[in-house]
Protein backbone atom coordinates (compact mmCIF):
# COMPACT_ATOMS: atom_id res chain seq x y z
CA UNK A 1 0.00 0.00 0.00
CA UNK A 2 1.48 3.38 -0.75
CA UNK A 3 1.21 6.65 0.89
CA UNK A 4 -0.90 7.91 -1.82
CA UNK A 5 -3.55 4.95 -1.02
CA UNK A 6 -3.18 5.62 2.61
CA UNK A 7 -4.38 9.17 1.82
CA UNK A 8 -7.40 8.10 0.32
CA UNK A 9 -8.22 5.76 2.86
CA UNK A 10 -7.42 8.61 5.28
CA UNK A 11 -9.59 11.33 3.06
CA UNK A 12 -12.30 8.60 2.81
CA UNK A 13 -12.24 7.73 6.83
CA UNK A 14 -12.58 11.61 7.54
CA UNK A 15 -15.61 12.38 5.13
CA UNK A 16 -17.24 9.48 7.10
CA UNK A 17 -16.76 10.90 10.27
CA UNK A 18 -18.21 14.38 9.19
CA UNK A 19 -21.28 12.35 7.40
CA UNK A 20 -21.37 10.90 11.06
CA UNK A 21 -20.95 13.93 13.21
CA UNK A 22 -24.02 15.93 10.80
CA UNK A 23 -26.35 13.16 11.02
CA UNK A 24 -25.47 13.06 14.90
CA UNK A 25 -25.94 16.83 14.98
CA UNK A 26 -29.47 16.96 12.54
CA UNK A 27 -30.93 14.21 15.16
CA UNK A 28 -29.95 16.82 18.16
CA UNK A 29 -31.62 19.50 16.19
CA UNK A 30 -34.36 17.95 15.88
CA UNK A 31 -34.75 16.63 19.53
CA UNK A 32 -34.50 20.70 20.44
CA UNK A 33 -36.74 21.57 18.38
CA UNK A 34 -39.15 19.34 19.91
CA UNK A 35 -38.78 19.81 23.17
CA UNK A 36 -38.67 24.10 22.36
CA UNK A 37 -42.11 23.11 20.74
CA UNK A 38 -43.38 20.64 23.92
CA UNK A 39 -42.49 23.86 26.30
CA UNK A 40 -43.90 26.31 24.32
CA UNK A 41 -47.13 24.20 24.73
CA UNK A 42 -46.32 23.38 28.34
CA UNK A 43 -46.25 27.25 28.93
CA UNK A 44 -49.32 27.81 26.91
CA UNK A 45 -51.94 25.61 29.56
CA UNK A 46 -49.93 27.02 32.33
CA UNK A 47 -51.21 30.39 31.24
CA UNK A 48 -54.35 29.40 30.31
CA UNK A 49 -54.97 27.06 33.77
CA UNK A 50 -53.94 30.94 35.64
CA UNK A 51 -56.13 32.55 34.05
CA UNK A 52 -59.12 29.88 34.15
CA UNK A 53 -58.21 29.70 38.27
CA UNK A 54 -58.00 33.53 38.37
CA UNK A 55 -62.24 33.70 36.73
CA UNK A 56 -62.91 30.36 39.02
CA UNK A 57 -61.85 31.82 42.42
CA UNK A 58 -62.51 35.71 41.64
CA UNK A 59 -66.30 36.08 41.47
CA UNK A 60 -65.27 39.59 41.04
CA UNK A 61 -63.52 39.91 37.94
CA UNK A 62 -65.93 37.57 36.52
CA UNK A 63 -68.59 39.85 37.31
CA UNK A 64 -66.35 42.59 35.61
CA UNK A 65 -67.14 41.28 32.50
CA UNK A 66 -70.85 41.47 32.38
CA UNK A 67 -71.45 44.25 34.77
CA UNK A 68 -73.87 46.86 32.74
CA UNK A 69 -73.08 49.07 35.20
CA UNK A 70 -69.88 51.53 35.52
CA UNK A 71 -67.13 49.52 36.79
CA UNK A 72 -65.67 51.01 40.42
CA UNK A 73 -62.05 52.16 40.22
CA UNK A 74 -61.12 48.94 41.93
CA UNK A 75 -62.96 46.40 39.96
CA UNK A 76 -61.42 48.62 36.56
CA UNK A 77 -58.11 47.33 37.64
CA UNK A 78 -58.87 44.17 38.56
CA UNK A 79 -60.40 43.95 34.41
CA UNK A 80 -57.42 46.08 33.43
CA UNK A 81 -54.58 43.81 34.94
CA UNK A 82 -55.87 40.70 34.31
CA UNK A 83 -57.28 41.29 30.60
CA UNK A 84 -53.00 42.96 29.74
CA UNK A 85 -52.01 39.72 31.33
CA UNK A 86 -53.77 37.65 28.98
CA UNK A 87 -53.43 39.60 26.31
CA UNK A 88 -49.57 39.17 26.98
CA UNK A 89 -50.14 35.80 26.87
CA UNK A 90 -51.88 35.98 23.51
CA UNK A 91 -49.16 38.21 22.22
CA UNK A 92 -46.10 35.52 23.39
CA UNK A 93 -47.92 33.15 21.54
CA UNK A 94 -48.28 34.86 18.81
CA UNK A 95 -44.77 35.40 18.21
CA UNK A 96 -44.03 31.90 19.24
CA UNK A 97 -46.48 31.11 16.32
CA UNK A 98 -44.73 33.86 14.02
CA UNK A 99 -41.26 31.83 14.52
CA UNK A 100 -42.40 28.82 13.81
CA UNK A 101 -42.68 26.77 17.62
CA UNK A 102 -45.87 26.88 17.46
CA UNK A 103 -48.08 24.88 14.83
CA UNK A 104 -50.73 26.41 12.93
CA UNK A 105 -53.84 24.32 15.08
CA UNK A 106 -52.45 25.30 18.17
CA UNK A 107 -51.56 28.84 17.33
CA UNK A 108 -55.43 29.16 16.36
CA UNK A 109 -56.93 27.43 19.12
CA UNK A 110 -55.35 29.90 21.64
CA UNK A 111 -55.91 32.56 19.68
CA UNK A 112 -59.39 31.67 19.86
CA UNK A 113 -59.07 32.85 23.16
CA UNK A 114 -59.17 36.18 22.38
CA UNK A 115 -62.76 36.13 21.07
CA UNK A 116 -63.92 35.51 24.81
CA UNK A 117 -61.84 38.23 26.49
CA UNK A 118 -62.24 40.77 23.99
CA UNK A 119 -65.82 39.59 23.60
CA UNK A 120 -68.26 41.89 25.73
CA UNK A 121 -68.63 45.48 24.48
CA UNK A 122 -66.53 46.66 27.66
CA UNK A 123 -63.48 44.51 27.10
CA UNK A 124 -63.58 45.67 23.31
CA UNK A 125 -64.02 49.29 24.58
CA UNK A 126 -60.62 48.89 26.89
CA UNK A 127 -58.78 47.29 24.30
CA UNK A 128 -59.52 49.71 21.51
CA UNK A 129 -58.56 52.72 23.97
CA UNK A 130 -55.68 51.73 26.05
CA UNK A 131 -55.38 48.16 26.09
CA UNK A 132 -53.40 47.76 22.98
CA UNK A 133 -50.76 50.15 24.55
CA UNK A 134 -47.48 48.41 24.86
CA UNK A 135 -48.24 45.83 22.60
CA UNK A 136 -46.84 44.74 18.99
CA UNK A 137 -48.23 46.72 16.36
CA UNK A 138 -48.35 43.86 13.62
CA UNK A 139 -49.73 41.58 17.02
CA UNK A 140 -52.13 44.30 17.58
CA UNK A 141 -53.66 44.64 13.86
CA UNK A 142 -54.04 41.21 13.89
CA UNK A 143 -56.74 41.22 16.98
CA UNK A 144 -58.04 43.96 15.69
CA UNK A 145 -59.07 41.49 12.39
CA UNK A 146 -59.85 38.94 14.28
CA UNK A 147 -62.18 40.62 17.35
CA UNK A 148 -63.69 42.61 13.96
CA UNK A 149 -64.45 39.04 12.42
CA UNK A 150 -65.97 38.00 15.73
CA UNK A 151 -69.43 38.43 17.17
CA UNK A 152 -69.88 39.61 20.91
CA UNK A 153 -69.73 36.67 23.23
CA UNK A 154 -72.46 35.80 25.99
CA UNK A 155 -69.60 33.55 27.46
CA UNK A 156 -69.31 35.05 31.00
CA UNK A 157 -72.93 35.45 31.36
CA UNK A 158 -73.29 31.20 29.95
CA UNK A 159 -71.01 30.09 32.34
CA UNK A 160 -72.66 32.17 35.41
CA UNK A 161 -75.86 30.56 34.28
CA UNK A 162 -75.70 27.03 32.91
CA UNK A 163 -76.96 25.14 35.83
CA UNK A 164 -80.01 27.19 36.04
CA UNK A 165 -80.30 26.94 32.24
CA UNK A 166 -80.51 23.16 32.26
CA UNK A 167 -82.73 22.96 35.36
CA UNK A 168 -85.06 25.36 32.82
CA UNK A 169 -84.35 22.93 29.66
CA UNK A 170 -83.07 25.65 28.04
CA UNK A 171 -79.69 23.83 26.62
CA UNK A 172 -78.12 27.12 24.52
CA UNK A 173 -74.49 26.36 23.18
CA UNK A 174 -72.11 28.63 24.38
CA UNK A 175 -71.15 31.34 21.70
Amino acid sequence: MTLSDLGIIANLLSAIAVLGTLLYLSRQVKQGNLLAKAHARQRMVEQTNEELYALATDANLRECFVKTTELSREEQGRLHFFLIAAMRQREWEWFQHRDGVIEESVAKSYFGIIALHLGTPRTRHWWSTIGRIGFNSDFVAEVDRFIADSPPTTYFEDIMSFDSRRAKGGDKPAR
